[in-house]
């Protein structure tokens, strides 16, 4: 957790197909909406097809993705903050929302709800574009009145969104869950497409389709995921973490785990560990 409180909201439209290719999971909280357009989004090892209007609450190292669906412009308001940003506000009680809960989660707000919600995340803009007097502990209030709300929402909507499920995207479900469970393996294309009785050409293409990421990319985010909990939680060496998350070699594990965390190993320890 960085020393500086950490908020960050941002509007984009765009046009054209577009698929997004950085930042599938960080230690902050992330909330996705939909402003206009379709997408679809990979969270909790399922497909979900987003409508207009719908929001998404990401936890942290939550793996996600969001791919093009239907017609290529969208247009979305994303935010993200980590714990230090809400410290302030979590004595009021808000760690005890279901937000906090450890789970990430889609909503389909109804319509007056999409409104109270647009109006606050337009506020947030403004007011971070500002940067006026007391700019942190107003957005804090604001974001804390936005986690209200969807915690309300929530409760009053038990019955979740259900995730696309289609014969191909059941399949792939099948894949995802094979390689959650033997990330630490010795894994190879030519292996995984044989234990589901399908080529390597067609593992590689359904995968990348349904979800957005290669094989390869999805299994090194798994295994690096895992490593960052191994050198938050335990005092293993580098060379056994690397091991035990199924990469060949130090050097190949150190390669990776710096291209998705942008530190070294021991650097993530040194910042994550608690004193």
């Amino acid at each position: 957790m960085s020393a500086v409180p950490f908020f960050e909201i941002e509007q984009i439209k765009r046009t054209g197909q577009f698929n997004m290719d950085s930042d599938h999971f960080h230690e902050t909280y992330e909330i996705y909406y939909l402003l206009a357009g379709e997408r679809y989004y990979y969270i909790n090892n399922r497909i979900y097809a987003l409508q207009v209007g719908d929001l998404l609450f990401i936890n942290k190292n939550q793996l996600h993705r969001t791919t093009s669906k239907g017609t290529s412009n969208h247009e979305r308001i994303l935010i993200n903050f980590d714990d230090l940003f809400i410290q302030s506000v979590v004595e009021m009680g808000v760690n005890r929302l279901p937000l906090f809960q450890g789970e990430s989660f889609l909503l389909r707000p109804s319509v007056h709800e999409q409104g109270r919600i647009v109006d606050l995340l337009y506020m947030m803009l403004r007011e971070q574009q500002e940067d006026s007097l007391w700019s942190t502990p107003y957005l804090q209030a604001l974001l804390l009145q936005l986690l209200i709300i969807l915690g309300r929402i929530r409760e009053e909507k038990p019955e979740p969104v259900l995730p696309e499920d289609n014969e191909t995207q059941r399949r792939v479900y099948g894949i995802i869950e094979y390689l959650n469970t033997y990330f630490a393996e010795k894994l190879t294309l030519e292996g995984i497409a044989e234990y589901f009785f399908i080529s390597a050409t067609y593992l590689c293409r359904i995968f990348k389709k349904t979800t957005g990421f290669t094989v390869i990319e999805y299994i090194n985010y798994v295994r690096i995921r895992e490593a960052q909990a191994l050198l938050r939680d335990t005092n293993w060496k580098v060379t056994k973490i690397a091991e035990q998350t199924g990469f060949d070699s130090i050097a190949h594990f150190g390669r990776v785990f710096k291209q998705i965390t942008k530190r070294s190993p021991l650097q993530y320890r040194k910042q994550n560990r608690p004193e």
